[in-house]
């Protein structure tokens, strides 16, 4: 062992240069590795502190419906004795005021299961009876120190939204960081802190998760089996399917909906991927250069094998420095990981503890598995390049170097996966812009919205009086729900011409007389909305399209006469078509004030719209957001995949470069005698940088065709998740080529310069 770093430490004082460069290589990728796996560890690691994790269940609909008729409750206890204990929930956001303290805060309103299936300890307080009583409410430990401080809360009046005040009956543990379920405050169940429904016709469903665990003598299937049909008796309902989920997977359920925080699924399987494969280039570039650099060593691989060194020693000894390589590279991964730490938090939108999954034994073991496996790949090929040579072709410098072919598929390899990634990078970045700018049907420029808060909310035709009093607001609308975040949809049959049709989901949102104005948005049938109507509703063309009316006269949908039809505007985000809308006239039931204001003195009709609604509600925490810049915001999962692409794609370009570096000294190295020779003979520099640099002309043209189609396929799949997307431009792929070469040729153009200008007598005497 002594000897094998004896050996190392001599030659890397030789070659700084290229051991810096296969060291540091190695250590950026262990270390994004490092950071990814520290995360992933993190997310598996969710919702598995309960106690009754490996029985824990919830129901859900056999389609991506996940919350569930709360009626449905006690048939399913009746059918499934073997159900323990089974509690409803719903989640939601909630204003609290307290003294001068006001914010917003997560409410979940549930029953007196809640405790038993979720394992949830009482810190102080009461420990009976805590859900008989609507005027009670439990908080966590975290929210009554942000509170309450040091004061005892228990009995202190909480104002909560619109509701009557809650006295605080008991502080409950805080849920710890690796639940998928957040909560501040637990109510009763029957508080109307938000309930979501679902309408079939004139029916409504009040929709809620539901959550149970089971015996240990139970077998989920069986139970599945019982309670599968149940919906199937309700209006609406007659195709769906229950079925039981375990637990620990809603976090990776890719569904949304519920009441939980999910794992963002694409964006782990992408990390993991796209760091194998940047550790991957790694071991090419440490074999390139490795075996690229073996001839440097001729003399000393020489000595040793006439002194009587068996092949063994010498294959031992390359395994051995590889193996030292590698663990000087883990070392300076731990700190390369804490430096880019920020960037991956960043990232990941959390906190990363790298030294808390190194604790783990798990990990450890799988580091030292890495460790044996990855330093043995490492070292195996330029250990057995060394091991073969013959010393007395070693001193006759008889030596043909070999597997030039292998490094180029290498390199290959390396510029192929940089091309597909700037490839992606392009597209995804495309795609965002295109989702960004595309027209949604109305005039988003300048219209804002906010949330009614508290007392507010039942006041929305007199602030709206108020507000038009200011020149620099155009128009104010009232809504429940708004473009963008809908609150309530139905489906059911409607009947025309002795003809049925079937709506899935018909999006419903209440308003008033100025919408349309307020929004831009134009009439293509019928008139608006009037003061004196009542029941009365306007549909989008979509909607009039299908259920193919020849006239709106005397037609009503659902209990609703429609008096209008809209122009198609968009409703929801891009990654969905363009639906059915019902807007009904129900001014005093909003929820949302939409206003439209001129261009002029934007920060005080700002200040001013604050101050008024804080007249109405003081405890108003809510600002003004604007529509344009809240659609930005909406695609915040793509835009951190174009993020870790970015990063990615830096590295992975960062290897190839290394790569060709290596490419290029081996290649000036086996046609040193050629050079020399050429330019005896009157050869000029650029001839003999365009005869070096055109093979790695061609290993870039090879890595594009390979890039190309893989790219374009991926990008289609990936783009497959938007009803509304951009196309794949040629010069995406024209682009990302050109990066590529001119990177590439960037690269080996400084060890090409330095082959094609040293002196032919020096190389003539070398060879």
């Amino acid at each position: 062992m002594y000897t094998i770093l004896k050996s190392y430490f001599r030659n890397f004082k030789k070659q700084k240069l290229i051991y810096s460069i296969t060291i540091g290589g190695f250590a950026v990728s262990l270390a994004v590795l490092v950071l990814i796996v520290s995360f992933i560890i993190e997310e598996k690691s969710v919702d598995k502190h309960y106690p009754h994790i490996d029985n824990m269940y919830r129901i859900k609909q056999s389609d991506e419906n996940l919350q569930i008729p709360k009626r449905i409750y006690e048939e399913v206890m009746a059918l499934a004795p073997e159900i323990e204990n089974m509690c409803i929930l719903n989640r939601n956001g909630v204003l609290y005021n307290y003294n001068d303290k006001k914010d917003w805060t997560t409410a979940l309103a549930t029953d007196e299961n809640f405790l038993d299936v979720f394992s949830v300890d009482i810190v102080k307080g009461q420990k009976e009876d805590l859900f008989l009583a609507k005027s009670d409410v439990l908080i966590t430990e975290e929210f009554a120190q942000k509170v309450f401080g040091e004061k005892n809360p228990i009995g202190e009046i909480i104002e909560f939204g619109d509701m009557e005040e809650k006295a605080v009956k008991a502080v409950i543990a805080t849920p710890l960081k690796t639940s998928s379920l957040k909560y501040d405050v637990v109510f009763n169940l029957e508080q109307n802190i938000w309930k979501s429904y679902r309408g079939y016709n004139e029916e409504k469903y009040y929709l809620y998760d539901m959550v149970f665990y089971l015996n240990q003598a139970a077998t989920p299937s069986e139970t599945e089996s019982k309670i599968k049909d149940i919906l199937k008796s309700y209006e609406g309902y007659e195709q769906a399917e229950l079925m039981i989920q375990p637990f620990k997977e809603i976090y990776f359920d890719k569904s949304r909906g519920d009441s939980y925080v999910h794992a963002n699924v694409n964006m782990i399987k992408l990390l993991a991927i796209i760091a194998i494969i940047i550790l991957v280039l790694a071991i090419f570039n440490y074999i390139n250069l490795s075996t690229a650099f073996n001839n440097e060593r001729f003399k000393e691989i020489c000595i040793r094998k006439t002194s009587g060194a068996r092949t063994k020693t010498i294959f031992y000894q390359f395994v051995g420095e590889s193996y030292i390589a590698f663990l000087v590279a883990l070392i300076l991964s731990l700190v390369i990981a804490s430096v880019l730490s920020p960037i991956f938090e960043e990232l990941f939108n959390r906190k990363i503890d790298l030294f808390e999954a190194l604790k783990q034994p798990s990990v450890l073991l799988a580091v030292a598995i890495i460790f044996l496996v990855i330093g043995l790949i490492s070292g195996l090929i330029p250990a057995l390049v060394a091991a073969k040579f013959n010393p007395v072709d070693l001193l006759q410098r008889n030596i043909k170097l070999k597997n030039s072919g292998f490094r180029g598929v290498y390199n290959t390899i390396q510029i192929s996966v940089t091309v597909a990634l700037i490839i992606c990078l392009l597209t995804i970045n495309k795609q965002i812009r295109y989702v960004k700018t595309k027209d949604v049907g109305f005039e988003k420029e300048l219209l804002l919205e906010i949330g009614l808060q508290g007392k507010a909310r039942g006041k929305a035709d007199i602030i709206k009086e108020k507000l038009l009093n200011n020149p620099q607001i155009i128009n104010v609308s009232g809504t429940h729900g708004l473009p963008f975040s809908i609150y309530s949809y139905g489906s059911g049959s409607w009947i025309s011409d002795s003809v049925e049709y079937e709506i899935d989901e018909l999006v419903s949102m209440n308003t008033d007389t100025s919408f349309l104005s307020t929004f831009g948005v134009n009439l293509v049938m019928g008139r608006n909305f009037r003061v004196t109507d009542k029941e009365a509703c306007i549909i989008n063309k979509k909607t009039y399209d299908y259920l193919q009316m020849n006239t709106i006269e005397g037609q009503e949908i659902w209990g609703k006469k429609i008096v209008g039809v809209v122009e198609d505007f968009h409703f929801k985000n891009m990654h969905e078509e363009l639906g059915y809308l019902q807007m009904n006239y129900v001014p005093d039931e909003v929820s949302h004030l939409n206003i439209r204001i001129a261009g002029n003195n934007l920060q005080a009709t700002l200040m001013d719209i604050q101050n008024t609604l804080k007249e109405f509600e003081p405890s108003m925490t809510n600002n003004p957001r604007f529509y344009d810049d809240w659609i930005n915001t909406m695609y915040q999962k793509e835009e951190q995949q174009a993020k870790a692409i970015k990063i990615y794609s830096l590295m992975a370009l960062f290897l190839s470069c290394l790569g060709l570096l290596g490419m290029a000294e081996f290649a000036s190295v086996k046609r040193t005698k050629e050079i020399g020779i050429r330019k005896v003979n009157g050869a000029k520099v650029s001839e003999i940088l365009s005869m070096l640099n055109k093979d790695f002309i061609r290993w870039v043209v090879i890595a594009f065709v390979i890039a190309t189609p893989v790219a374009y396929y991926a990008m289609n799949k990936w783009l497959e998740n938007f009803a509304y997307k951009t196309t794949l431009s040629w010069w995406i792929f024209a682009l990302a080529g050109v990066l590529a070469l001119g990177i590439a040729l960037l690269t080996v153009s400084w060890q090409s310069w330095r082959a094609a200008t040293r002196n032919p007598v020096e190389a003539l005497r070398y060879e």
